[in-house]
């Protein structure tokens, strides 16, 4: 018998060994779909980051690099990848060659610094501990046991003041933003993900292979496992850590208040070539079907 804890860990780094089409098989991100999506948040971010004397980016969980490239397109700015999969860093070293990157695969190789700690699909991939009635899960494939929580999942619950509903805890983000906080001496988080606002008190843990359900996720087959974030348990972390929330807006808002988004939007969708067509559809897509599921929270460390 082991945690669903570890079980979840175990078949993430599986799926990410095992060389996964990112963008082009069992999922696609918001960078992939068109590069206004990465300038637009490097637009939105300098801003920030004119604040600040010697500023850096780290970015946490790079993907293939492309979200990194287009924000690098318009910033000339240092720029950190925390990644720890050594087959992404050689894609992401490939893809940015020519730019200001630097790699690490532990955020303890890290000095203090002041910036801005951006991700986006960082969150859903790290893991969690499935919880009800204060009890955690357990597992003997397919057997489901709940009982006495784990001593980290314990502390979680007593840290954020959870009840007996059902909670999918973050346990791995909990350490993350423990992490952070002694990294960033001033500052702001930008997290980028697909999830809920306030808790939904139901199971979102999915697994997809070639963009399908997986239909038992304790089967060997090597897929995607993934679950929708939980934003008030990101927002109640940071508040531990001492990081004040400045906002949480879905996708489609966020992107929506940025002119420079807006503006190629426009531009794109006045055109009539089939080029321009294509990528009216591919940013339309950034702001309704993606811009409804996915949210961007903002925290700060001033």
């Amino acid at each position: 018998m082991k945690r669903f804890y570890d079980f979840f860990i175990q078949k993430a780094q599986d799926y990410y060994a095992a060389n996964p089409k990112i963008g082009r098989g069992d999922f696609f991100t918001s960078p992939e779909l068109d590069e206004a999506f990465g300038k637009s948040i490097a637009y939105f971010l300098k801003e920030y980051l004119d604040t600040f004397d010697k500023p850096k980016i780290l970015e946490l969980g790079a993907g293939n690099g492309i979200m990194a490239k287009d924000i690098l397109d318009v910033l000339d700015i240092p720029y950190i990848i925390y990644e720890t999969s050594q087959r992404l860093t050689n894609i992401q070293k490939q893809i940015l060659k020519c730019k200001n990157v630097i790699w690490i695969d532990d955020l303890s190789m890290l000095e203090p610094f002041e910036g801005i700690v951006l991700s986006n699909e960082f969150f859903d991939a790290l893991g969690i501990a499935p919880i009800k009635d204060k009890k955690e899960l357990y597992i003997e494939p397919p057997k489901e046991i709940w009982q006495e929580p784990h001593e980290d999942t314990k502390m979680l619950i007593d840290i954020l003041n959870l009840d007996n509903a059902y909670y999918e805890l973050p346990i791995d983000s909990f350490y993350i933003y423990q992490r952070i906080s002694k990294l960033l001496k001033k500052g702001y988080i930008l997290s980028i993900d697909y999830g809920y606002k306030t808790s939904p008190y139901k199971n979102t843990i999915r697994g997809y292979k070639n963009s399908k359900i997986v239909q038992n996720i304790y089967s060997d087959e090597i897929f995607d496992i993934t679950y929708m974030v939980d934003f008030s348990m990101l927002e109640k972390i940071g508040e531990y850590f001492g990081f004040k929330n400045v906002f949480l807006k879905k996708q489609r808002e966020f992107l929506m208040e940025i002119p420079y988004f807006m503006k190629t939007i426009e531009e794109v969708c006045q055109e009539e070539d089939a080029y321009s067509i294509e990528r009216c559809s591919r940013l339309k897509n950034l702001i309704l079907s993606m811009g409804e599921s996915f949210y961007v929270l903002l925290q700060e460390n001033l």
